[in-house]
Protein backbone atom coordinates (compact mmCIF):
# COMPACT_ATOMS: atom_id res chain seq x y z
CA UNK A 1 0.00 0.00 0.00
CA UNK A 2 1.61 3.58 -0.74
CA UNK A 3 1.87 5.97 1.82
CA UNK A 4 -0.86 8.52 -0.23
CA UNK A 5 -3.55 5.65 0.41
CA UNK A 6 -2.29 4.74 4.04
CA UNK A 7 -2.59 8.80 4.51
CA UNK A 8 -6.34 8.89 2.89
CA UNK A 9 -7.26 5.76 5.05
CA UNK A 10 -6.44 7.89 8.32
CA UNK A 11 -7.87 11.23 7.37
CA UNK A 12 -11.19 9.51 6.49
CA UNK A 13 -10.93 7.79 9.78
CA UNK A 14 -9.83 11.04 11.85
CA UNK A 15 -12.74 12.62 10.48
CA UNK A 16 -15.37 9.98 10.96
CA UNK A 17 -14.44 10.05 14.21
CA UNK A 18 -14.67 13.83 14.54
CA UNK A 19 -18.15 13.69 12.69
CA UNK A 20 -19.09 11.05 15.47
CA UNK A 21 -17.90 13.10 18.79
CA UNK A 22 -19.50 16.11 17.09
CA UNK A 23 -22.72 14.37 16.75
CA UNK A 24 -22.69 13.23 20.26
CA UNK A 25 -22.24 16.27 21.33
CA UNK A 26 -24.96 17.54 19.51
CA UNK A 27 -27.02 15.03 20.99
CA UNK A 28 -26.13 15.42 24.32
CA UNK A 29 -26.83 19.44 24.35
CA UNK A 30 -30.53 18.69 22.61
CA UNK A 31 -31.32 16.01 25.02
CA UNK A 32 -30.82 18.45 27.91
CA UNK A 33 -32.35 21.24 26.25
CA UNK A 34 -35.19 18.39 25.89
CA UNK A 35 -35.74 18.08 29.91
CA UNK A 36 -35.47 21.69 30.20
CA UNK A 37 -38.22 23.06 27.73
CA UNK A 38 -40.57 20.14 27.76
CA UNK A 39 -43.30 19.52 25.69
CA UNK A 40 -46.40 19.20 28.08
CA UNK A 41 -49.51 20.15 26.66
CA UNK A 42 -50.93 18.23 23.36
CA UNK A 43 -53.99 18.85 21.53
CA UNK A 44 -55.51 16.00 19.59
CA UNK A 45 -57.75 16.79 16.27
CA UNK A 46 -59.80 14.38 15.13
CA UNK A 47 -60.62 13.27 11.01
CA UNK A 48 -63.57 13.47 9.06
CA UNK A 49 -66.62 11.72 10.03
CA UNK A 50 -65.12 11.13 13.50
CA UNK A 51 -65.34 12.23 16.76
CA UNK A 52 -62.85 13.45 19.69
CA UNK A 53 -64.37 10.10 21.46
CA UNK A 54 -61.74 8.05 19.07
CA UNK A 55 -58.72 9.76 20.68
CA UNK A 56 -59.72 8.34 24.02
CA UNK A 57 -57.11 5.85 24.02
CA UNK A 58 -54.38 7.89 23.51
CA UNK A 59 -55.94 10.81 25.85
CA UNK A 60 -55.22 8.30 28.54
CA UNK A 61 -51.73 7.04 27.81
CA UNK A 62 -50.74 10.99 27.41
CA UNK A 63 -52.50 11.96 30.57
CA UNK A 64 -51.02 8.85 32.40
CA UNK A 65 -47.64 10.15 31.34
CA UNK A 66 -47.95 13.09 32.82
CA UNK A 67 -49.15 15.12 29.72
CA UNK A 68 -52.11 18.10 29.50
CA UNK A 69 -53.77 16.68 26.90
CA UNK A 70 -57.12 18.84 24.85
CA UNK A 71 -59.41 17.04 22.03
CA UNK A 72 -60.89 19.50 19.81
CA UNK A 73 -64.48 18.74 19.24
CA UNK A 74 -65.03 19.62 15.66
CA UNK A 75 -68.66 20.44 14.31
CA UNK A 76 -68.05 19.24 10.86
CA UNK A 77 -70.24 21.87 9.10
CA UNK A 78 -67.39 23.14 7.13
CA UNK A 79 -63.67 23.43 6.88
CA UNK A 80 -63.42 26.82 8.00
CA UNK A 81 -65.44 26.23 11.30
CA UNK A 82 -63.55 23.30 11.75
CA UNK A 83 -60.33 25.01 11.70
CA UNK A 84 -61.76 27.94 13.78
CA UNK A 85 -62.53 25.26 16.56
CA UNK A 86 -58.97 23.66 16.63
CA UNK A 87 -57.57 27.74 16.80
CA UNK A 88 -60.17 28.17 19.41
CA UNK A 89 -58.68 25.29 21.29
CA UNK A 90 -55.66 25.92 21.03
CA UNK A 91 -55.66 29.84 21.70
CA UNK A 92 -56.61 29.02 24.93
Amino acid sequence: MTNSIKLIRSLRRTFQSLCALLLQLCCSALSSQNHQHRIHNIVLVHGAWADGSGWRGVYDVLVKHGYNVSMVQEPETTFQEDVAATKRMLSL
